[in-house]
């Protein structure tokens, strides 16, 4: 999704500062496209050593998002084609922890980097997202004001982006994890056909 949203905002004269985050090294693919979607690309990685960035322009990081746009925020990763300070939209776009955890950042350790009337958006995946828009109610998100603190509530098949300030990241979290026991039990069974078949040791 992020191809099409980078490649659209470039195609309308916006630039475009994509944060791409992995676990591991083995993780990274589709290089070429993101490479399309953007104008600077941070490559981070939690495990070292990391990326080798391939163009001129882009960066690499060994750690997290919060800690890569805190870095490139000061600098330290060298120059800064798009300062952060020039950034008005954010899209965060990945798991529910590392949404909430650049949630939290833009008012604490980013809030220095960024402009202060900057929009950002989260891409929600709830537990269950039929796209029937508004039909089963399994994708309900909840959503606090953060002016008044009152609740309210959001079909996430109608609209998964949100404005990352209202989602309730405690609750989806609790979500998410209602579907642990399946996901694990569907690992072990595809992991035992793969074995049975021979094509897994």
């Amino acid at each position: 999704m992020l191809f099409s949203i980078g490649q659209a905002l470039r195609a309308n004269g916006s630039r475009v500062s994509y944060f791409a985050g992995y676990k591991r090294a083995i993780d990274r693919y589709k290089v070429e496209e993101i490479e399309r979607a953007s104008d600077l690309i941070v490559w981070c990685c939690d495990e070292a050593p990391g990326f080798t960035a391939a163009r001129s322009q882009d960066k690499a990081f060994v750690g997290n998002i919060v800690a890569a746009l805190d870095a490139y925020g000061f600098g330290a990763l060298g120059k800064t084609p798009i300062p952060l300070g020039e950034v008005d939209r954010v899209i965060a776009i990945g798991s529910d922890g590392m949404m909430a955890a650049v949630a939290r950042a833009r008012h604490g350790i980013l809030a220095k980097h960024l402009e202060p009337g900057h929009k950002a958006i989260a891409s929600i995946n709830s537990p269950m997202q039929c796209m029937m828009k508004e039909i089963c109610a399994q994708c309900l998100q909840v959503h606090r004001d953060p002016l008044t603190g009152v609740e309210s509530v959001v079909f996430s098949c109608f609209d998964q982006d949100q404005d990352i300030d209202r989602v309730d990241f405690g609750s989806l979290r609790a979500r998410l994890g209602q579907n642990g026991t399946q996901e694990k039990l569907t690992k072990v069974w595809i992991d035992r056909s793969l074995r049975q078949l021979g094509l897994r040791q």
